[in-house]
């Protein structure tokens, strides 16, 4: 007489597919997800690499978003700077104009003009904050409104309110990049230059052709001498301006440099982290349809094992 029982053979095959409905419930959430796993626990041995690499990735993004926004200022800096050069040329020109021709005529209003576009440059902003201001960015680094005003003041140096602390910003590990530049330190000679203009107009007026100089009392230089001698001076203040723009230009190519290196650092890590934790969906997908084949057989053969009778035997 033949014994028969399924307890043992049930018992299996429940396990497994209890086991097959686990991995299809995982790899469901895996092609779901698009990863291997919903928290770090869950990676089991490669957790301190995937935090290595997270903080890594996380460090090199920080440094790029503090590079695009000092850009933004060295940008700034660059449109400021090209109008007060062009500004200062264009002076340097005015005053050519009138030795050449020996004519004043129309000079104090482009004066005038000269210095509400240097000033409205020196005072830009950038998100609310004052860029040739130094530390003090809550203030306009240039402190008078009119030439009138740059004319009265005791020196030259009084029409600047900047401190001379320049900005800062460290752009990758262990690199501090030196950005900031102030107003009096690009514009001292050019500020200069507009307030003897004014003071020697107020005492012979630039308004028509060259006059000679008169020995008083009290004595008036000769224009054209005068003129011929600020011109010079002028020429510097360009040349100062020019250097700024100059090295606000090597500061801009330097960030470019340590961003593209950012940039390849940051695709690495990415590839890195996507490896550790990102789950290769074809393979996901087939190990989801084998599962599912696997599961569908547990069940008829489980569907069959309850079937079984003594009474197929008898």
């Amino acid at each position: 007489m033949e014994r028969i029982s399924s307890f043992g053979q049930s018992t299996v095959l429940l396990q497994n597919t209890m086991r097959n409905q686990q991995r299809q419930f995982i790899a469901q959430q895996q092609i779901s997800s698009g990863k291997k796993a919903n928290d770090f626990q869950s990676l089991g041995p490669q957790i301190q690499e995937a935090l290595s690499a997270r903080q890594a990735r996380d460090g090199v993004n920080s440094f790029r978003d503090t590079i695009s926004s000092v850009k933004l200022s060295v940008d700034v800096f660059d449109i400021q700077l090209t109008s007060i050069v062009d500004s200062a040329r264009g002076l340097k020109e005015t005053v050519l104009d009138a030795i050449s021709q020996d004519d004043a005529s129309g000079f104090m209003p482009f004066l005038e003009q000269s210095f509400g576009l240097i000033t409205a440059a020196l005072n830009s902003q950038v998100n609310g904050q004052y860029l040739f201001a130094g530390a003090r960015t809550d203030q306009p680094p240039i402190t008078v409104g009119s030439l009138a005003e740059l004319e009265a003041l005791a020196t030259p140096q009084d029409a600047f309110g900047n401190d001379q602390m320049k900005k800062q910003a460290i752009v990758a590990e262990g690199v501090q990049v030196e950005f900031g530049i102030l107003a009096d330190e690009v514009a001292d000679e050019i500020m200069a230059s507009m307030k003897r203009l004014a003071e020697f107009n107020t005492l012979s007026p630039l308004d028509g052709t060259l006059k000679d100089g008169d020995p008083g009392p009290p004595p008036i230089p000769d224009q054209r001498e005068f003129l011929i001698a600020e011109l010079e001076k002028i020429e510097s203040a360009v040349q100062k301006a020019q250097s700024a723009q100059t090295n606000n230009a090597l500061v801009g190519n330097r960030l470019d440099s340590i961003d593209e290196q950012h940039a390849t650092a940051q695709i690495f890590l990415e590839g890195l982290v996507s490896d550790i934790e990102d789950v290769d969906l074809a393979e996901a997908i087939t190990r989801l349809n084998q599962d599912q084949t696997a599961l569908q057989a547990s069940f008829q053969v489980l569907g069959s094992l309850s079937r079984l009778s003594l009474l197929n035997f008898l």
